[in-house]
């Protein structure tokens, strides 16, 4: 009998280029290779946020214990996948790197950010039960209220980086690596 490799879910960050290039993906698919069955989830600004997590759910229901990673804008989307599977009892491991959990982090106000998009992120001001990778210098999302505070069962890991964590293959896979395994063993 052949086992089913564990599913791993990337909902990537608002890119306003190729959605289908994301440089941390390629690293975290060419670090764990082969151990991973790997679902990117693609996403434009008009995209139906509520279909996407639907098929997204519909992706892991056989997995007993997937792995969900958001990425930015993207980390707001999986973790509302998170609480979706909550709601039907279902574990998983949630992984959110520079994350936009609040829209009232946001720094600049005069990069533009999408109507379309905004009115379907939900106010995350006491996030749980996750690896959160993020950088008190990030140019674009006040990341500091991370560390600032105590969260139930949040692994805050600071970088001494940027938004896009520019050395995140030096910085942030192994660190992932030990988180994915330590909540596998129990």
């Amino acid at each position: 009998m052949k086992l089913m490799r564990r599913n791993f879910i990337y909902i990537h960050g608002l890119q306003r280029e190729d959605i289908h290039v994301s440089r941390k993906y390629l690293h975290l698919v060419k670090y764990f290779k082969d151990r991973f069955n790997y679902i990117y989830s693609a996403w434009i600004n008009e995209t139906d946020f509520s279909k996407l997590l639907d098929t997204a759910e519909a992706n892991l229901e056989k997995d007993e214990f997937p792995i969900i990673y958001g990425d930015s804008t993207g980390a707001n989307f999986a973790y509302q996948l998170r609480e979706r599977l909550k709601l039907k009892n279902k574990k998983s491991i949630l992984i959110l790197s520079s994350p936009l959990l609040s829209l009232k982090q946001r720094i600049s106000a005069e990069i533009s950010f999408p109507e379309s998009v905004k009115t379907q992120m939900i106010e995350i001001t006491s996030p749980e039960d996750a690896l959160i990778i993020a950088s008190k210098k990030d140019q674009i999302i006040h990341q500091n209220w991370l560390f600032e505070q105590s969260f139930s069962n949040v692994e805050a890991f600071e970088v001494n980086d940027n938004h896009q964590l520019s050395n995140y293959e030096k910085n942030s896979l192994a660190k992932i690596e030990n988180y994915i395994d330590e909540k596998l063993k129990h």
